[in-house]
């Protein structure tokens, strides 16, 4: 009896392990691909929208921002200027110590909000001076 007991509760591990397997594959997948649409030559608005849809997928199992931080590239590579600042705004209130999304706001801010783009520069320089 202890015998099956131990051989299903195995079996039960391992289905849970495969599942959080797939769902991992399913997640990194996804990821890859925004980062993948967010670095080519010349994106399209139906890249943007192609990673947006992408999105709660690739933050299944990655609460980290990089992943919403293709999005914002996206956004600003394919002329969304004040989508990306809020996106980028966004990021920055969240992880306000990363100086990787400060500089990226102060560049993607720079024409929509001179003001916002100087004082993200500004953050991004205390964060990680030369």
């Amino acid at each position: 009896m202890a015998a099956t007991v131990a051989r299903v509760a195995l079996i039960v591990l391992a289905l849970a392990g495969a599942a959080w397997l797939a769902v991992a594959h399913h997640s990194f997948g996804a990821q890859d691909r925004i980062a993948t649409l967010a670095l080519k030559p010349e994106p399209t608005k139906a890249d943007l929208a192609e990673a947006r849809d992408l999105l709660p997928r690739a933050r299944r199992l990655n609460p980290d921002v990089r992943v919403q931080q293709g999005i914002g590239v996206l956004e600003f590579r394919t002329g969304d200027a004040a989508a990306a600042t809020a996106t980028f705004r966004r990021l920055a209130a969240r992880e306000p110590r990363n100086a990787e999304l400060w500089a990226l706001l102060a560049r993607v801010a720079r024409d929509e909000d001179p003001a916002l783009a100087a004082r993200a520069a500004r953050r991004a320089t205390a964060l990680s001076p030369r």
